[in-house]
């Protein structure tokens, strides 16, 4: 299974700077459109501070925002296009392995992805976007972002072996795959 995701792979690091893009571009347009101004917009690693990338933007005095809704923009983006992946699979189910790889991938994991990248640091404590919206965990917090993981690897089993058909991975296979999956995003964010 894993094999036949090689074309994928290839395009991990482009396909992460266009994750970068669109996720500070949802900062950006939640900014904008409630009446900010960009002030600078950085989307490469190394020319971001550290990060993979950030927005700055500035408000009129006086005026009245939700940087609620600024810092969790690209969440509601990433959310939409997972909820398009299962949409999908129910519309038009049983796709060709080509096709289907690259709904699963770009639509349903990368999104899911960039969420857990994003929900494991403020998990630790780390200041993100997420303590920005929601302060910091609280015990109550960290139940709703077990839950929502393992509702999401849940959901997207079911979305792969629509979309696979007998290609998709069975319940030991996915459940091996997605526990490596959160071993690697925990050690990687540890470091």
């Amino acid at each position: 299974f894993m094999r036949r995701h090689w074309l994928h792979v290839l395009f991990c690091l482009p396909g992460a700077i266009l994750v970068t893009v669109l996720h500070e571009s949802a900062h950006a347009f939640a900014a904008w459109a409630q009446g900010g101004r960009l002030l600078e917009f950085a989307w490469l690693p190394w020319a971001s501070h550290g990060h993979w990338g950030y927005v700055e933007y500035d408000f009129p005095v006086g005026a009245v925002y939700l940087p609620f809704a600024i810092s969790i923009a690209p969440y509601v983006l990433w959310s939409s296009l997972a909820g398009l992946a299962y949409i999908s699979s129910w519309l038009w189910p049983n796709r060709s392995f080509a096709c289907a790889s690259t709904l699963y991938f770009w639509l349903y994991f990368v999104p899911l992805a960039d969420i857990a990248n994003t929900a494991l640091p403020y998990a630790l404590g780390r200041d993100n976007d997420f303590s920005q919206a929601f302060g910091r965990p609280s015990l109550q917090g960290l139940l709703a972002l077990v839950l929502s993981a393992l509702l999401a690897v849940w959901i997207g089993f079911g979305v792969q072996r629509r979309l696979y058909g007998r290609l998709g991975l069975r319940k030991k296979g996915y459940a091996v795959l997605c526990a490596a999956f959160f071993a690697f995003l925990i050690i990687f964010l540890s470091a």
